[in-house]
């Protein structure tokens, strides 16, 4: 009786973590965007791993599940090597591809790393990959080619801004890809906190000798408040990310996460409202719009038909299961 109650409260758990951690994400282009005409994009990254980091250390000290690194096989140390560079390649290039791209661009994009992660997962881990899915891969790829159907031509130049900018936010999926596939194989040795710890002091002591932390001071109060969220949304949103993980199936909190576009536009529509002279909006069209829905429509559905299809293999397991114990 206590396991039945207790899946519905947990389903609703992992869903309000996961739309949290999708609110935070969405928005946080917006915020990059207005920060980095004041401070650079390493020095921007830098702080946000410095008090993530700072929380989460102090949070694990408290707790006592600082993770040992001593002990662990070589082959796990380099894991967490490469996953920590490739994560602090990933908040580099996606903030420093503001530079060249506003926030809906970006957030549209970096809708890649859901498809190389299914792909990635085929190859390395040798994951089915189901007509459904393949049907989700064409729904981003559309979804991307009618965000983009004003812009098209102008992408084919490596010359113009907007060219270097997606290639950029590329960039950023590929790396988050890496991570998140070698994620995976850490699991087996740490929680998902304690691997985003060691990532954030890797990332801290590397970026240092490239950053400029006195530029704080030169922030406008707005942009200094700007930086505060991000640094903030850091926390926050891996904090729900990471606890959405423990208590919700991956696909289920990966849907979900993929609606992060719609709360990008949905800001810059607000900001756009209340400042009609705001300079960092693409202002897009409706086909645009039927673009990013159909991005988040086709990583939905990548992100949800691995969870069905297992339970389905599962239902047809413990079906079989019962029809021996009964013969």
């Amino acid at each position: 009786m206590s396991s039945i109650a207790a899946a519905p409260q947990s389903n609703l758990k992992g869903f309000l973590l996961s739309l949290t951690a999708a609110v935070m994400w969405g928005m946080l282009p917006v915020a990059l965007k207005e920060v980095l005409t004041g401070m650079d994009a390493t020095t921007i990254v830098w702080y946000r791993f410095l008090i993530a980091g700072f929380v989460l250390w102090v949070w694990l000290a408290a707790t006592k599940q600082l993770p040992t690194l001593a002990s662990a096989p070589m082959v796990t140390k380099w894991f967490l090597l490469l996953a920590s560079a490739s994560l602090c390649a990933n908040y580099f290039f996606f903030s420093y591809s503001l530079n060249f791209v506003n926030g809906e661009t970006s957030e549209a994009v970096i809708q890649l790393s859901t498809l190389f992660l299914i792909l990635g997962g085929v190859i390395i881990y040798r994951e089915p990959f189901l007509a459904v899915q393949k049907l989700g891969t064409l729904l981003i790829v559309g979804g991307l080619l009618l965000f983009f159907n004003e812009r098209l031509f102008e992408l084919n130049s490596l010359e113009n801004e907007q060219t270097i900018g997606v290639l950029i936010v590329v960039a950023a999926a590929i790396t988050w890809t890496v991570y998140a596939l070698l994620q995976k194989q850490l699991l087996k040795s740490y929680t998902p906190v304690q691997i985003l710890s060691v990532i954030y002091a890797f990332s801290i002591v590397v970026l240092l000798p490239l950053v400029s932390p006195m530029r704080v001071f030169d922030l406008t109060p707005v942009q200094f408040s700007l930086l505060a969220f991000c640094c903030l949304n850091t926390v926050i949103a891996y904090g729900c990310f990471a606890e959405a993980m423990s208590c919700w199936d991956a696909s289920k909190v990966s849907a979900v996460l993929a609606l992060a576009p719609l709360f990008t536009i949905a800001s810059l529509k607000i900001t756009v409202f209340f400042l009609p002279d705001y300079a960092f909006s693409d202002r897009l069209g409706l086909l645009s719009i039927a673009g990013a829905v159909l991005l988040v429509i086709g990583s939905i559905l990548t992100a949800l038909v691995p969870w069905l299809y297992q339970r389905r293999l599962q239902r047809r397991k413990d079906a079989a299961t019962a029809v021996d114990s009964v013969s």
